[in-house]
């Protein structure tokens, strides 16, 4: 665990970091930009060309909409609700200002800007290109300067450990519950009795969000305020719908386009739809509208209409009813006329933020519990509020500095996550550090008291548990009896397929949990532009085994197949179009499960080359998605010239 000596030298470290990965990530979308022509970008889904720019008014909040036309309809595209983009005429260079993706149709998509929208963008022949979002990095180096008035978490995040202070018992009420087991009961107590850090460590199937979820229950009726985050909205929205399950009153802070719908309600921009300073500041946004449509009837104050005069020149020249400088008097006056209004408009402006500002700060102080992600906890709408506790869940997914960003905000903090499943994504090869998350930076330094792991997994069947449970858990996990030694056969309607390929019929018995299928026909391959690689026999494989699971009557949504090969995946979808079943990759499922499990190794080649295969965490979290069924498709010879590989696969076939 590397250690500090002071903060500088831990912000220095850090900034470098974060440079380097902000970097990575613009290169990323710029050099696509840079190489490929408008058309293999749109072709790649990450560019939309020929639209037509509308002004739509504004959104909530005051932002100002932007409406992108296209008649012929967009294509295919990668492009969602919440994305940031960058419009230009040409191609663009990186420094065109930044737009937020509201919503789409076939035929369009409403961007929004936080300031009045460049003249070109209500033009024709636009581009909108995806962007990178700049907005988180610089959120992390703000919370890194932030440290230095937060000298206990200054301290822990030097690893200067023997700083933590000794438990106060504090006189917190235990918890208990009939609900959790006695393990989630004894850690949720352990957070409470702490006063500073506390790391829950969350294996597969073992409920930690759901404990996580209960411990913040506790703290809000010791009327604590708290602060819950996580990496993504995907994340932040699972906790949040346990907590209304809880009946635990909280606001969700986000753009409600990325929020499941389901959960809406709960969102700071719905709730300010009932308060009435909100209401009024929107009655106030609707009239400046009716001054933009007035104002269309007079000569714009632009620069080459002004002629360097100053707007109380022109009001005075236009009194005069004098021509100046070759400005003739009607337009004079127009254009006097056009400065009144936007003077009027301005101090609506200003007034109408002002009444938004005050309602968005009267909810947020109400509300007990506060849920967005980690980097949103970095907005303006938090900046002045302090929270008793901040809990972060998936804390193993974040980086380090992209971790502080709530932490800062709090006198307490929970970090919840597991360190043996997928690391924070980094693009920049010389920002490796950064995939080592301050929950894995704690785990190996923190005091016993401060860290304790769930142990009672609910999803896999034992068989299913084991290699993990051996190789990653030093076997502390133990399964439910309610899934110990569950199988396909509990599932109603399922009926083994008398008519399967020998080569596969392990794939539909159900005295088998985890079965490994020989591919060692199959070849791997490479497109030229792509360092993504697939697997033809693989795929007609992988569909063989999806029928013979669907004709023992099990039902799509029950089915999910995962590859570590974005081509791989691609290529799945396509030849599994009509099969509804879920289709995504490794990193796409973490969290999830589903009753059976189709993993497609891909790789197929005599020199025994893996490739990223290697990382153990990423193999954790496939075979640890699966309830009842696990079914491993994959070369043995090309895989086990890999110890660990060769420990999975001779399990396999020793059970």
């Amino acid at each position: 665990m590397k250690r500090f000596t002071d903060i500088n030298q831990y912000k220095n470290f850090f900034e470098s970091l974060i440079q380097k990965e902000r970097k990575a990530e613009m290169e990323f979308h710029l050099n696509e930009i840079s190489l490929l022509s408008a058309r293999q970008r749109e072709a790649k889904g990450r560019a939309i060309l020929n639209l037509i720019g509308k002004d739509a008014g504004t959104g909530i909040g005051g932002v100002f909409l932007v409406k992108l036309v296209r008649g012929s309809g967009l294509p295919d595209n990668e492009i969602s609700n919440g994305d940031v983009v960058i419009i230009s005429k040409d191609k663009p260079t990186g420094k065109e200002e930044q737009a937020t993706v509201v919503s789409k149709t076939k035929r369009s998509i409403t961007i929004a800007y936080n300031k009045i929208p460049p003249y070109l963008v209500f033009g024709r022949n636009l581009r909108l290109d995806l962007y990178s979002n700049d907005i988180t990095f610089q959120r992390m180096l703000d919370a890194i300067d932030s440290l230095e008035k937060l000298p206990n978490l200054q301290e822990y995040v030097k690893s200067n450990i023997v700083l933590l202070h000794e438990s106060e018992n504090l006189n917190i009420q235990k918890f208990s519950s009939d609900i959790l087991n006695s393990k989630q009961q004894e850690i949720i107590n352990q957070a409470l009795d702490i006063n500073d850090i506390f790391l829950i460590h969350g294996p597969p199937g073992t409920g930690k969000t759901t404990t996580l979820s209960y411990l913040i229950k506790s703290l809000f009726q010791e009327q604590e305020k708290v602060l819950v985050t996580a990496p993504s909205n995907t994340a932040v929205d699972n906790i949040l719908e346990k907590l209304q399950t809880l009946e635990i009153p909280a606001t969700r802070i986000g753009n409600p386009i990325r929020m499941d719908e389901n959960l809406l309600n709960l969102s700071l921009d719905v709730q300010l739809q009932d308060h009435p300073e909100y209401q009024q500041a929107n009655g106030i946004w609707n009239k400046i509208q009716v001054l933009k449509k007035e104002q269309d009837d007079y000569v714009p104050a632009s620069g080459q209409n002004r002629r360097g005069l100053s707007d109380s020149k022109i009001i005075q020249l236009a009194s005069s009813k004098k021509p100046y400088r070759g400005i003739q008097s009607a337009k004079l006056r127009k254009m006097a006329k056009w400065i009144k209004i936007q003077q009027e408009i301005n101090k609506n402006y200003e007034e109408a933020q002002a009444l938004q500002t005050s309602a968005i700060e009267s909810i947020l102080e109400k509300s007990p519990v506060i849920c967005t992600t980690n980097s949103s906890a970095g907005s303006d709408l938090l900046k002045d509020i302090i929270f008793d506790v901040v809990c972060i869940d998936e804390a193993t997914q974040s980086t380090e500095p992209e971790a502080l960003i709530p932490l800062v905000k709090g006198r307490k903090w929970v970090l919840a996550g597991d360190h043996q499943q997928l690391p924070p994504t980094v693009k920049a090869k010389e920002a490796s550090d950064l995939s080592i998350s301050l929950f894995e930076r704690f785990q190996s330094e923190l005091p016993e008291n401060r860290i304790d792991i769930l142990t009672i997994q609910y999803r896999m069947h034992k068989e299913i548990m084991q290699f993990s449970n051996e190789n990653f858990y030093d076997n502390q996990l133990k399964a439910h009896p309610t899934v110990s030694n569950h199988s396909l056969h509990d599932l109603p309607g399922f009926e083994p397929f008398p008519y399967v390929n020998p080569a596969i019929e392990k794939v539909v018995k159900a005295s088998e949990p985890i079965v490994f299928i020989n591919c060692d026909n199959g070849k791997e391959q490479q497109l030229a532009d792509s360092h993504s690689w697939f697997n033809l026999e693989e795929i007609a494989l992988t569909k063989e085994i999806t029928d013979a699971l669907l004709s023992s009557r099990l039902f799509p949504e029950d089915i999910g197949i995962i590859s570590p090969y974005d081509q791989q995946v691609s290529r799945l979808k396509s030849a599994l179009r009509d099969y509804h079943v879920e289709i995504k990759s490794i990193d796409g499922f973490q969290g999830r499960e589903k009753e059976v499990i189709i993993i497609s190794l891909v790789r197929s080649n005599p020199d025994g080359n893996i490739g990223f295969l290697r990382d153990y965490r990423r193999l954790n979290v496939a075979l640890t998605r699966a309830k009842r069924k696990l079914i491993i498709i994959g070369n043995p010879s090309t895989l086990q010239s890999n110890p660990i590989y060769k420990t999975l696969i001779e399990n396999i076939f020793n059970q």
